[in-house]
């Protein structure tokens, strides 16, 4: 199975850098996905941070980022699919659940028109987000889709800048790699090298 790229353009993310050092939030800032106890164990340095982030991004592509092992804040942001009514990403007319599932759907919609395949969306899994240098954000969307020809429960990501509600630039929609699927209504997983 293959990745589309949306008009031949390289599927890397965005340069990684640190917005606030742990201590140094502004008042209104309240990032619920870092690690709050400055006492616990390991401390790294902001260096050592910063090294940390730049590798995950790296090997990920800007998909899996484990944000709690960080005290600092970076522009890679993960986005909180727990409140459905948060509109921090979106206009009033939808929410930023409903946003990122319009963006997965319109672009597991393109993969099936270019690569001739059926997968069904599902759900949402998990996303991360940064602000583009130029109007919008660039979004690294994890959602779970069927696959009709097996039936087995799939991870598929896809790289989306929106520009607000003026335009939407599919970059990138890819099985997720090296995945275990599931069997629908099974407990079996079977470890899959989707490439």
């Amino acid at each position: 199975m293959g990745e589309v790229h949306i008009d031949g353009r390289s599927p890397m993310p965005g340069r990684v850098y640190l917005c606030y050092e742990v201590g140094s939030f502004p008042v209104n800032l309240i990032p619920p996905h870092i690690r709050w106890d400055e006492k616990k164990e390991p401390m790294y340095t902001r260096h050592e941070e910063c090294v940390m982030m730049r590798r995950q991004v790296k090997k990920s592509k800007g998909f899996d980022i484990d944000f709690t092992q960080f005290r600092s804040v970076f522009n890679y942001r993960p986005v909180d699919l727990d409140d459905l009514d948060y509109k921090e990403y979106s206009l009033a007319t939808e929410t930023t659940t409903e946003l990122l599932k319009r963006l997965s759907q319109n672009s597991l919609k393109n993969y099936n028109s270019e690569l001739f395949t059926e997968y069904e969306f599902l759900k949402v899994v998990k996303a991360n987000t940064y602000m583009c240098t130029g109007p919008g954000r660039m979004y690294f969307i994890t959602f779970e889709v069927r696959d009709p020809y097996d039936n087995l429960l799939k991870l598929f990501q896809t790289r989306v800048r929106h520009d607000y509600d003026v335009t939407d630039d599919y970059i990138l929609c890819r099985p997720k790699p090296y995945q275990k699927v599931k069997c629908v209504g099974s407990s079996k997983t079977h470890k899959s090298e989707l490439n």
